[in-house]
């Protein structure tokens, strides 16, 4: 009877062992193939942010490419693109086809002026409250600032509340103001374009002096060098939309210069970054 008794009493305590050793390894595993996941997930980020900064330098080399031709001269980059901006496609290969597009984007006011003079950044500082104070939607406001570029902004693109903004910051709030404000968002309206000529006549017209008319040519310009561009990358086939990519390039007199040393040119490039196609600004 001893016998038995010693037998059952073995195997009682032995399943117990097996369950917590087949329980033990079980998590051991479990732990492992989470691990394993994640580092695969690590790999898999890497590369695809390996492949996303060679694909950017890559489209970053072909748009300085194209704005060094002969013909993209910055007056004419306008008149040589489609009706939707696009400027130029590239078909890479492995089923993608690339598009570059370009809207001007010197109609929007700069909101990061640390680096202007003390003077103009005073004009600047309140030609934002004003902005601000006026602007209803977030989304709107959004639409009509900027991180980077010159400080001026294009009479013949801005808003009327950009323009509005800058001329009640340099000539107040008075008859002066008004005049000028009501003259230039007459022109913007009118068929031709606004040129030099035209900005000094509307000064004169409103009686503004030569020390502000000096202020505001460096808060308004008919020459604008700033664009902002996207880059579309779709499916070769179906035109499916895999990514977009968006930022601010200079494309002005002073940035086109023939050299290939990047020590002696700084890039265009002012912004760069990966657009969410529900963002109203990824879409002109």
């Amino acid at each position: 009877m001893i016998g038995p008794r010693r037998e059952r009493s073995t195997r009682g305590f032995v399943l117990p062992v097996v369950i917590l050793l087949v329980v033990m390894v079980g998590a051991v595993c479990s732990i492992m193939i989470e691990r394993h996941v994640a580092r695969a997930k690590t790999v898999e980020r890497q590369i695809i942010a390996y492949q996303e900064h060679e694909g950017v330098r890559s489209l970053q080399t072909m748009i300085e490419a194209w704005r060094k031709t002969p013909t993209a001269q910055p007056r004419e980059i306008a008149a040589m693109l489609e009706p939707d901006g696009l400027a130029f496609t590239v078909e890479p290969g492995g089923g993608q086809l690339i598009g570059v597009y370009l809207f001007q984007g010197q109609g929007t006011m700069l909101r990061r002026i640390g680096g202007l003079d003390d003077k103009d950044r005073v004009y600047a500082e309140q030609a934002l409250r004003s902005l601000y104070a006026e602007a209803k939607d977030p989304v709107e406001l959004e639409l009509m600032l900027r991180d980077a570029g010159p400080l001026a902004v294009d009479v013949n693109t801005a808003p009327p509340p950009v323009l509005s903004a800058i001329v009640h910051a340099v000539l107040g709030d008075g008859h002066e103001a008004t005049l000028y404000e009501q003259s230039l968002l007459d022109a913007q309206q009118a068929d031709t374009e606004i040129g030099l000529q035209t900005l000094t006549n509307i000064a004169a017209d409103a009686g503004v002096d030569n020390e502000r008319r000096s202020t505001l040519g460096r808060f308004f310009t008919v020459s604008p060098e700033l664009w902002r561009f996207r880059i579309d990358v779709r499916t070769a086939s179906g035109g499916r939309l895999q990514s977009q990519y968006g930022g601010l390039i200079l494309l002005g007199s002073g940035t086109t210069g023939s050299s290939s040393s990047p020590f002696e040119e700084p890039t265009p490039f002012l912004s760069w970054e990966r657009l969410n196609p529900d963002d109203p600004r990824a879409v002109e």
